[in-house]
């Protein structure tokens, strides 16, 4: 299934500084297909069998604090 993940909050004002290059192979190395970011924004687009959203909102979200040190809110739609 195809889906976006929308972060919240970060790259505003120099704080909670991430990389949308480290942000794509955060989630390729977590296992995510087809993933690609767009601009700043935080916006990222991917592909993954999951099928509870929900689930798959709280292992992305996991993944994000574990590789950048700090909790990120999110959004996931399919």
């Amino acid at each position: 299934m195809k889906y976006i993940a929308l972060l919240r909050g970060i790259n505003v004002g120099g704080n909670n500084k991430v990389s949308m290059g480290d942000l794509k192979k955060s989630f390729e190395k977590a296992g995510f297909q087809n993933v690609s970011t767009y601009i700043n924004s935080g916006n990222v687009l991917f592909e993954h069998s999951a099928t509870d959203i929900e689930s798959l909102i709280a292992r992305c979200g996991e993944i994000l604090e574990q590789e950048f040190g700090f909790p990120i809110s999110l959004s996931v739609i399919d």
